[in-house]
């Protein structure tokens, strides 16, 4: 009577479960890791823009500024050349030349004050950008902390199952171990699924009966002829009609 490997390939099924859910916990939280880490990246460029403005902006204000003021200083000088105009043209002349540098001083002048508006808004912007920058890298810092933790426990958990699965392993021979050990070196925890309802359980494939009948007796290896996971039949399947 051929051995049920039945039993040993769904305990093998159980634990490589086990050791793929182990691993993408801590390979999520590399993800998220590195996802969080572009991101922190992203919005180092957003603040340092934010503030490259603000400072360009400031500069911009700071020149209409001092044009108002260059313009003030011309004013004050033109109106004391009033007095010293030697005929009504020069006088005329004077009044017109002050008259355009007032008028373009109250131009100056408004935009300067919607100006100290707008530089208020960006220097919100960009305050609203450093602490965005801020928060994410603190969250960083604890998902890195929080994935540390994973990572030792994770590790001490396969290091706890190891030897058991080791050792369910080694209770594989014949063709079925020789199937397991090819498909394993190619599918990791990904080789072996069971039969539910007819199909493979891993991609649906409709299975024929006499497929199923050699798996329930293990006269032989069967992998999936779709996916090529190693086929096992749970204890207590019974195959329907």
């Amino acid at each position: 009577m051929a051995t049920d490997f039945n039993p040993i390939l769904a305990t093998l099924h159980r634990m490589h479960r086990q050791f793929a859910d182990l691993m993408e916990q801590v390979n999520g939280g590399l993800r998220r890791i590195r996802g969080m880490e572009a991101r922190i990246e992203e919005l180092k460029g957003i603040h340092e823009t934010a503030v490259r403005t603000v400072l360009d902006f400031r500069i911009s204000l700071d020149q209409k500024q001092a044009q108002l003021e260059a313009n003030e200083a011309s004013i004050i000088k033109r109106k004391k050349q009033l007095d010293e105009a030697k005929n009504e043209r020069e006088f005329k002349g004077i009044k017109e030349q002050i008259a355009a540098a007032e008028a373009a001083n109250a131009v100056l002048s408004d935009e300067i004050l919607e100006g100290l508006d707008y530089l208020d808004t960006l220097k919100q912007n960009a305050e609203l950008a450093k602490r965005n920058l801020e928060s994410t890298e603190t969250l960083l810092n604890e998902i890195r902390e929080k994935t540390q933790e994973t990572r030792e426990w994770a590790e001490t958990e396969i290091r706890r199952i190891k030897g058991d699965f080791r050792k369910k392993e080694a209770e594989l021979d014949g063709e079925h171990r020789m199937l397991y050990e090819k498909l394993f070196k190619i599918k990791k925890f990904d080789s072996l699924t069971s039969v539910e309802n007819k199909c493979c359980s891993g991609c649906h494939t409709i299975l024929p009966l006499d497929v199923i009948a050699s798996i329930i007796s293990c006269q032989k290896a069967v992998s999936c002829p779709m996916c090529s996971r190693l086929l096992y039949v749970k204890e207590g399947h019974h195959v329907k009609d």
